[in-house]
């Protein structure tokens, strides 16, 4: 009993369960670790080259033979442009997150509902890629990642989440809101 009045008022400043707010944050902070990814690739130009050609025999004949320079200046082969791939897939992820956490915050179950299933497929293709040895910072931070959408998950489906959502809704259906 007292941990439901607890939660009532821990929850009376806005209405919305602290489960659901810690959710919007957590969203908040994949979609940073998001960019800061993006940016390191930028930054980290040269060893995502270097890792890719170590597994690329073409490629690792000619950083063994005339240099990762010749490599990526020269271009004797096909370089994936990993900074531009990245950052188009960041911007239109991004975009669709964003689009879906307005309707999630403003108690939309569809919406959560679209946002565990791009977030589910998002852990499963980081999954992927640490199967292919990235660098170490891209290993820590896509294993961050998965740590950090594992705690949205369940802030986003715990109960009080589902609470205020029905909740919403039935407002929205009696037409109160």
């Amino acid at each position: 009993m007292s941990s439901d009045v607890d939660a009532r008022v821990e929850d009376a400043p806005t209405g919305t369960p602290t489960a659901h707010r810690v959710s919007l944050w957590l969203l908040g902070a994949v979609l940073a670790l998001g960019l800061l990814t993006v940016a390191l690739v930028g930054l980290l130009r040269e060893q995502m080259v270097l890792n890719w050609a170590e597994g690329h025999r073409q490629a690792r004949e000619i950083v063994a033979q005339r240099g990762l320079d010749y490599l990526m200046d020269e271009r004797p082969i096909a370089v994936p442009q990993f900074f531009a791939v990245s950052a188009v897939l960041y911007l239109t992820v991004a975009s669709l997150v964003g689009v879906l956490a307005m309707f999630y915050a403003n108690g939309h179950h569809w919406a959560r509902v679209c946002l565990t299933v791009l977030l589910v497929m998002t852990v499963i293709a980081t999954g992927s890629g640490l199967r292919v040895e990235p660098p170490l910072t891209f290993s820590v931070l896509s294993v961050l990642g998965i740590v950090l959408v594992v705690a949205l998950l369940v802030a986003m489906w715990h109960p009080r989440t589902t609470d205020h959502l029905r909740a919403t809704r039935a407002r929205v259906d009696s037409g109160a809101v």
